[in-house]
């Protein structure tokens, strides 16, 4: 009996132990995933943060857009009733106009502040938005933000449009759910003042409220400040009022605000507590129910394997596998496979749209079902996971390309049918990259394989399904090499001009020059403009090379100049980017007038397709152009689909023929009563005919005959090197 009860104590006495360290190791790591939630949740908050203010910032150019079409207001009663349908539709406190002159228009109408009105309108102006610092509603004593866009009559400002959004919108945003009411975010400004937070505070202060917190020597309140102050981001513990906490502090990149963190560790204490609790009671009942606490320990743990199972691998918004899952199995399904595989990657079009009008929750709902769908459609040995987003990976077997693209198709028809969400008109289109698994590779490679497909099926608008085809990979590396050179090929004049001649058809002498740009690599040589021009479109970097090409160009002018060479018109190309800034005159007459270049001696060349986009945005462009004293040209005329109608809304100096709307015009007659017809018509509204491509004399003889003024082409000249272009003109005193 003695040795019963000391076996019994024995294990008790070993159980108090294992459950102590096990205590002990669920405390460490409890902590450790609150460091890691906090850190997480914050980025995740500063990210939604942003968002919110980019939609309310997006609203109000909306509603800018509408006031501003409008222009002059003399209907002010339905001007105030737009304003008042969108302050109740938007949730707005307020919704106003404050014009350059004349009253200020409210929504609603309440007494503001003639100075901050003035604040608001100047700040605007100066930046086309404005987003303020909180500001108190006096309507209603509610904390709000002021949300502000410009408004335009053309390209001149008449004033601003400005709306008081609450901050109590983005409480929401600003709590931790997964730490439940431990978790709370605050917006502050870099001296600490509250911008917005997930509860109500009494302090508007938050860094004099943490002034009071007993911080660690390695970590005291002055580096707290310090990195606010800096925009840098934080990690540090404190204790206030008794109570442990963690901050993560992160910058929002918004108006120098800085976005707080705050989790209290009491949830971990707690849990912590909890276990000891249920350890000392297992203790207690140690002698009676031992045989039953080994069962429950067994259990417990395969029930702690089983939620960790659901946390490291199954996607806790649509139930299935998560991509940790699919790299744990892929190497063993795809053995399991009797005919070919492939891995495939699922895209929804255009979801962020769908998020932004719908929701968040609708938008999750449709992520709900296309996974349903997808799960469903599946066979014996294939998988499927979410990767993230609105991504999803399938790993699928097949007989042959033809039979798995009808099947994707078939796919994204269910999808479109069963997923659009209910009572809207947005559906919900999307898009297959596939790679066939033609040999052994690691997952990441097939995966990255299948991403490139899915590039391709994005941006083609006639195959829904892109399989991976090895240029792709090789384009995609080019582009990252080229990329990675461009800023400092650029700086160190890797990018050289070369101009082709234009020449009169009347007075046999150049007329004028088409600026053209090349790129010289030192250890690859020639880049052809084909591999880099849409590239700079894509990424933007076109608009610093054109302005280059523009400043090049005026420096030649001014040279030709002081050396007394005659100085003719140079044609400069700009991208389309161009349209959309409103710095892009300003820009242009500033880099012209450095060099005291007259205005008339450039010539902006805009593509048809270029203004075909935005017709009216083209117009406001091209008038602003002729303003400032620039000639402007249509390139590639004959190219697309409505030419005529870009002619009769829109005033050019020159149309340039398109070189493909000539191809086959020295055999086909059709084609040569279509180009002389087209000739003729260009003629009567008074612009200049440029004919280009002019590759043979039988061109060039019929482009005479039927009255085309400009020829450019290798028939005349091929693209020169500045120094052999400046050959060919003409001292300055011979020009008439």
């Amino acid at each position: 009996m003695l040795t019963l009860c000391l076996l019994f104590l024995a294990a008790g006495g070993l159980l108090t132990v294992g459950v102590a360290v096990y205590w002990h190791y669920v405390g460490n790591l409890l902590e450790r995933d609150a460091v890691e939630q906090i850190v997480s949740a914050g980025n995740e908050t500063a990210e939604s943060f942003r968002r919110a203010l980019e939609a309310d910032q997006r609203i109000v150019d909306t509603i800018a857009i509408t006031v501003q079409n409008n222009y002059p207001w003399r209907k002010t009663n339905q001007l105030e009733r737009f304003l008042n349908l969108q302050v109740k539709y938007n949730e707005f406190d307020n919704l106003g106009i404050i014009p350059l002159s004349g009253d200020v228009l409210l929504a609603r109408s309440v007494e503001l502040d003639n100075t901050w009105l003035q604040h608001i309108l100047t700040e605007t102006l100066k930046e086309e938005t404005y987003l303020s610092s909180r500001y108190t509603n006096p309507a209603n004593g509610r904390s709000v933000l002021v949300v502000a866009a410009s408004l335009h009559d053309g390209l001149k400002p008449v004033g601003v449009l400005f709306a008081l959004v609450p901050t109590e919108r983005y409480k929401s945003l600003l709590t931790l759910p997964s730490a439940g009411e431990s978790g709370i975010s605050y917006v502050i400004s870099p001296s600490g003042e509250l911008q917005a937070a997930g509860r109500t505070m009494t302090s508007t202060n938050m860094l004099e409220l943490l002034s009071w917190a007993d911080f660690s020597k390695e970590y005291p309140f002055s580096a707290l400040r310090e990195q606010v102050k800096n925009g840098e981001p934080i990690f540090m513990r404190y204790r206030l009022g008794g109570r442990s906490q963690l901050l993560y502090g992160v910058s929002l990149q918004v108006n120098g605000w800085y976005l707080l963190s705050i989790l209290s560790t009491d949830f971990i204490q707690a849990q912590a507590q909890h276990l000891t609790g249920v350890s000392l009671m297992l203790f207690a009942f140690i002698v009676l129910l031992f045989g039953l606490l080994v069962l429950y320990m067994f259990r417990l743990r395969a029930y702690s394997n089983y939620q960790l199972f659901k946390t490291a691998f199954v996607d806790n918004l649509t139930g299935v596998d998560n991509l940790n899952r699919m790299i744990q199995l892929f190497p063993d399904r795809v053995r399991g496979v009797k005919e070919s595989a492939a891995l495939a990657i699922f895209d929804i079009l255009k979801f962020k749209a769908i998020n932004d009008m719908l929701g968040y929750e609708r938008g999750n709902q449709i992520l709900q079902r296309v996974a349903l769908v997808l799960q469903a459609n599946l066979t014996s040995g294939e998988h499927v996971c979410r990767s993230a987003a609105d991504n999803f990976v399938l790993l699928l077997s097949f007989n042959d390309r033809k039979d798995l693209r009808a099947r994707l198709n078939h796919l994204i028809t269910l999808v479109r049918r069963d997923c659009t969400a209910a009572e809207t008109f947005m559906m919900v289109n999307s898009v297959f990259g596939v790679y066939e698994l033609a040999e052994p590779v690691p997952f990441y490679i097939a995966l990255d394989r299948a991403r490139l497909a899915l590039e391709n099926a994005k941006r083609s608008s006639a195959k829904e399904v892109q399989f991976y085809d090895e240029k792709d990979r090789h384009r995609i590396l080019r582009e990252r090499q080229l990329e990675g050179m461009m800023e400092q090929a650029l700086a160190d004049g890797s990018f050289a001009l070369m101009l082709q001649p234009k020449i009169g058809f009347q007075s046999g002498r150049m007329e004028g020059a088409e600026v053209l740009v090349r790129w010289y690599q030192p250890d690859r040589g020639l880049v052809r403009p084909d591999d880099f021009i849409p590239l700079f479109e894509k990424n933007g970097f076109i608009l610093k090379l054109d302005m280059f090409i523009l400043s090049q160009s005026a420096k030649l002018l001014a040279k030709w100049y002081h050396e007394g060479k005659e100085q003719v018109p140079l044609s400069v190309n700009f991208s389309r980017l161009h349209l959309n800034d409103s710095r892009y005159i300003p820009q242009m007459s500033k880099l012209v007038d450095e060099h005291q270049v007259p205005h008339r001696l450039i010539e902006v060349e805009l593509t048809e397709t270029v203004i075909l986009n935005n017709r009216e945005l083209a117009q406001s462009v091209v008038r602003g152009l002729h303003n400032k004293g620039f000639s402007v040209a249509m390139d590639d005329f004959g190219s697309g689909y409505s030419s005529l109608n870009v002619l009769k809304s829109l005033q050019f100096d020159s149309i340039k023929l398109d070189k493909e709307f000539l191809s086959g015009s020295e055999q086909n007659e059709t084609a040569r009563k279509v180009v002389q017809g087209a000739v003729e018509m260009i003629k009567s509204i008074g612009a200049t005919v440029v004919a280009e491509g002019v590759e043979t004399a039988d061109q060039a003889e019929f482009l005479r005959r039927i009255g085309c003024d400009v020829a450019q082409g290798y028939y005349f000249s091929r693209p020169l090197p500045v120094k052999e272009f400046e050959q060919l003109l003409l001292p300055r005193s011979t020009e008439k």
